[in-house]
């Protein structure tokens, strides 16, 4: 198949009336402190956010090429963000929520290249079902904050994913996880340089197998998964507190025998082993459960203990937000 040429990918937008070419041409991605992405036009007179080549660029990745499928891909996100309300968010709408006043998910800085630094923290709480819609807002705020936050002219941002506080008791309803990760894939793309999954309880393998049909095969292979006792350092202060912060070796390990095939415990008798004594429970995968899990080599990690041992700061982050505009 032909790879699509920017030109043409932008007459498809420019004929689906999405295109402003005066306002892409005073496009702010020349200069290194905006990042280059869909322009969030402020104009009042025009109905939909306007793209910028960068933006094409990365749609078109994201479709490998296919003009047909980037425009709509790209239609669907300007739609969307309208429908949305996304360029009409404001930081007194999300400054007393919970998620950001506890740390849940938030930008940290960036890293020596300039890419933004988005700290998820798996807190003890459970995130009812109920709060889906408030929660899906909050996240697509912090996405668009790693956006504002972005230096040095770069795309893409890093995601240090802290689940050391992980357990069955406290996991998000899969809806929501799967609604987050199609916000990221749908509205974001080609934006995730790396996702470091740091200090999850090798329960956690048993969530990553259901989710793992429904990552993409580029974000499946950007994703690490790190153990920080590999760097002889204890877990971060801020997750500590939970029983669940110590990671199996045998997250990495499938254990063989004689039949051709493993099984996987029932959730109750892998809850039982983790409760006892508070020690992970030693789960048993088939051949492929090797395979999904991608060790990282704890050296690439190094750089971004500092984000990572670093408790939340309810204070600094409001300072981050305002820095970026907001």
């Amino acid at each position: 198949m032909k790879f699509g040429t920017i030109a043409e990918l932008k007459n498809a937008v420019q004929a689906s009336g999405h295109w402003d070419e005066e306002c892409a041409r005073q496009s702010p991605t020349a200069n290194s402190t905006w990042p280059s992405t869909v322009l969030l036009l402020t104009c009042l007179l025009l109905p939909l956010a306007v793209c910028d080549e960068a933006c094409l660029q990365r749609y078109l990745r994201a479709r490998n090429g296919d003009v047909t499928k980037a425009a709509a891909m790209l239609k669907a996100t300007l739609e969307w963000r309208k429908e949305q309300k996304v360029d009409d968010m404001k930081l007194e709408e999300f400054a007393n929520m919970r998620y950001m006043r506890e740390g849940w998910v938030y930008v940290d800085g960036n890293d020596a290249d300039g890419r933004s630094v988005v700290m998820f923290r798996k807190r003890k709480d459970k995130l009812p079902l109920s709060e889906s819609d408030q929660y899906l807002r909050f996240m697509t705020f912090v996405i668009e904050t790693a956006v504002k936050n972005m230096k040095n002219g770069q795309e893409q941002w890093i995601w240090i994913l802290d689940l050391a506080a992980y357990s069955p008791t406290n996991a998000p309803p899969l809806s929501i996880t799967l609604s987050v990760l199609q916000l990221l894939a749908n509205h974001y793309p080609e934006r995730l340089y790396k996702a470091y999954v740091v200090n999850a309880p090798s329960i956690f393998q048993l969530a990553w197998k259901v989710l793992y049909p429904f990552v993409d095969h580029v974000t499946r292979s950007k994703a690490e998964f790190i153990n920080t006792r590999d760097l002889h350092l204890q877990p971060s202060k801020a997750s500590a507190a939970s029983s669940w912060g110590s990671w199996a070796s045998s997250m990495f390990t499938t254990h063989k025998n004689s039949s051709s095939s493993s099984k996987v415990p029932d959730t109750a008798a892998a809850n039982g082993a983790a409760n006892e004594h508070h020690a992970d429970a030693q789960i048993t995968l088939d051949g492929a459960g090797s395979a999904f899990m991608k060790k990282g080599c704890a050296s690439s990690f190094a750089p971004f203990l500092k984000f990572y041992d670093t408790p939340y700061s309810y204070e600094r982050n409001m300072e981050l937000l305002k820095a970026c505009g907001w």
